[in-house]
C-alpha cells in the first residue's frame, strides 16, 4: 500500500502543483486593481485641492511611485498635462513561472497604451468625463488593469481627469488553463498509475515476503549449507545471491569456530591427562626421585596449559579491537633495536646476527606499547628459530607517506607455498607441538589489525621468509 501511495502521489502532485500555483497567480489581479483604484481617487483629490502646480506635481510624482503605477492627468481640452510611469510589471514570481511556462513575450504597457489611441479619445476617459468612473482588468499577453476618475463633479467645466495603469508579467490564465488541462489528463493517468502502482507492489513486496518466508524456515531447520533458493534474475534475486554469500561466509566461519575448539581441547587434553595420571600416581611411599619427576610433569604440564590460555586470552583481546587498552605514540625504530639487542642476547639465538636499518628521524605508531612489543618479539622470534648460527636476521624500518612498514627477513629454509595461506591461522605450526602453540603468528596478524594495520608474508624454499607489518604512522606536531 505504501508503493500505490506513493506513486498515486506522483501522480497526482502536478495537478496539486498547479492548483497551489493558481492560487497564488489568483491574487494578482485583485492587487493591480486595488492599486490603480487607490491612485485615481489620491490623484483626483491632490488635482481638486491642491492650487500649486509645483506641490501638485511633486505630490502626484510620490503617488506613482508609491503605487507602482502610469498616471497621466488630463485636461478639458484632451492635453495631457501630467505623466509619470513607475510601473514594473515583473516580481521574483516572473523567474519561476518563465522557467515552467517559458518566455511568453508579452506586450509592455507601453505597446499596449499606444494602440488605444489618445488619452482623450479613450472611451473610458470620455466616460470619467461624465462622472461615471471606470477600474477594470483583462488579460491581453498580460494582466493589465485600468482606472478613470474625474477629478471634480461634472458641473465644474475645467475639470481634469485622472487615469492610473499598471500590469503584470505573470501568466494567471496560462495557469488556469494550464490546471483544467491537468484535470482533464489525470483522469486517464491516475487510474492508469494505480493498476501500475498495484502490479509493481505485487512484483517486488511478494518475491520479498516468499524470500523471508524461507529464510525464516531455514533458519529454523539450523542445518549446514543453507541457502535460498530464490533463483529469478530481477533485483530479489541479486538480494537472495547476496544474503548466500553471506550466509556461506557465516557458515565457514562457524566450521573455523568449530575446528578451533577441536584444537584447543586437543591442545589442553594432553597436559590435563598428565595433571590427571601424575595425581593418580602419587602414593604414600613417594622417594624423592619420583617426588622430584611428579613435580616437574606437574609444573611442565600447568606451566603448558598456563602459557596456551594466557595466549588465547590476549589473541581473543586482540581479534576484539584491544578495547579499553591505553593507547600511545611509540617509536618503531626505538622499540626494534632493543628486542634485536635482547634477541642477540639470548643463548638460544647464539652466532645469528641481528641487523635493524631504519630511518634517521622517529617513526612513530599510535598503539598499545607493550602489544606492538610482543608483534615484532614474536616476528623476530620466528625468524630466529628458522635460523642457523652464521647467518642474519634482518629488521628494515621504512616510512611512506601515512603509513610505517617494518619487514623481518630471515635466511632459513623458507615456507612451502602449499603452506602460505595457512601461516596466520590459529595452531597452524611447521614445528611440531613441542615447540610451540600455533597461536604465536595468529596473534600478530590480530594485534596488527587491532592498530588498523596488517601483516603479510612472503618465502621461497631455501632462500628464507619475510614477514611485512603495515600499521599508520602517527600524526606529531
Amino acid at each position: 500500500m505504501r508503493v500505490v501511495l506513493v506513486v498515486l502521489a506522483v501522480a497526482v502532485a502536478p495537478q496539486l502543483f498547479l492548483v497551489a500555483w493558481s492560487q497564488v497567480d489568483r491574487n494578482v489581479p485583485g492587487h493591480l486593481w486595488t492599486s490603480v483604484r487607490n491612485a485615481v481617487v489620491e490623484a483626483a483629490a491632490i488635482d481638486a485641492k491642491t492650487s500649486n502646480a509645483a506641490d501638485r506635481d511633486a505630490s502626484l510624482d510620490r503617488l506613482a511611485r508609491r503605487e507602482h503605477v502610469r498616471l497621466r492627468m488630463v485636461g478639458p481640452g484632451g492635453t495631457v498635462w501630467f505623466d509619470r510611469d513607475y510601473e514594473d510589471p515583473a516580481d521574483p514570481f516572473d523567474r519561476f513561472e518563465a522557467f515552467f511556462l517559458g518566455d511568453q513575450h508579452p506586450p509592455s504597457l507601453a505597446e499596449l497604451d499606444d494602440t488605444m489611441g489618445a488619452p482623450a479619445d479613450r472611451a473610458e476617459v470620455r466616460t470619467a468625463a461624465t462622472d461615471l468612473p471606470h477600474v477594470g482588468c483583462q488579460y491581453v499577453g498580460l494582466v493589465f488593469c485600468q482606472a478613470v476618475l474625474r477629478a471634480a463633479p461634472a458641473s465644474h467645466a475645467s475639470s481634469d481627469v485622472a487615469l492610473a495603469q499598471r500590469s503584470s508579467l505573470r501568466a494567471v490564465q496560462t495557469v488556469y488553463a494550464l490546471r483544467y488541462q491537468l484535470v482533464r489528463i489525470a483522469l486517464v493517468t491516475v487510474p492508469l498509475a494505480a493498476i501500475l502502482a498495484f502490479y509493481m507492489s505485487r512484483r517486488v513486496v511478494r518475491p520479498l515476503e516468499e524470500l523471508r518466508t524461507e529464510a525464516l524456515a531455514q533458519s529454523s531447520l539450523a542445518t549446514r549449507n543453507v541457502a535460498l533458493s530464490y533463483r529469478h534474475a530481477d533485483e530479489v534475486g541479486d538480494l537472495a545471491n547476496a544474503l548466500n554469500e553471506l550466509l556461506g561466509t557465516l557458515d565457514t566461519k562457524r566450521r573455523e569456530n568449530e575446528a578451533f575448539i577441536a584444537d584447543l581441547v586437543h591442545e589442553l587434553k594432553n597436559p590435563v591427562a598428565a595433571v590427571r595420571a601424575t595425581a593418580d600416581s602419587v602414593t604414600a611411599d613417594l622417594t624423592e626421585e619420583r617426588a622430584a619427576r611428579i613435580s616437574r610433569v606437574l609444573r611442565d604440564s600447568t606451566g603448558k596449559m598456563d602459557r596456551l590460555v594466557t595466549q588465547f586470552l590476549e589473541l581473543a583481546r586482540a581479534e576484539a579491537g584491544m578495547p579499553n587498552e591505553a593507547r600511545a605514540v611509540v617509536d618503531v625504530g626505538a622499540l626494534l633495536q632493543g628486542l634485536t639487542r635482547s634477541a642477540a642476547d639470548d643463548e638460544r639465538y647464539r652466532g645469528i646476527a641481528f641487523e635493524v636499518v631504519a630511518p634517521d628521524r622517529d617513526v612513530v605508531v599510535r598503539g598499545v606499547d607493550y602489544r606492538l612489543e610482543s608483534l615484532f618479539r614474536e616476528l623476530i622470534a620466528n625468524a630466529a628459530s628458522f635460523s642457523k648460527p652464521g647467518v642474519h636476521v634482518n629488521v628494515e624500518v621504512k616510512s611512506a607517506e601515512d603509513r610505517v612498514v617494518v619487514l623481518v627477513r630471515d635466511e632459513g629454509p623458507g615456507i612451502d607455498e602449499a603452506d602460505l595461506p595457512r601461516v596466520f591461522d590459529r595452531f597452524f605450526t611447521t614445528r611440531g607441538r613441542e615447540h610451540g602453540s600455533g597461536l604465536g603468528l595468529a596473534l600478530v596478524k590480530a594485534v596488527a589489525e587491532a592498530h588498523g594495520g596488517s601483516v603479510s608474508v612472503s618465502s621461497a624454499r631455501e632462500k628464507g621468509t619475510t614477514f611485512t607489518v603495515s600499521l599508520p604512522r602517527a600524526v606529531t606536531s
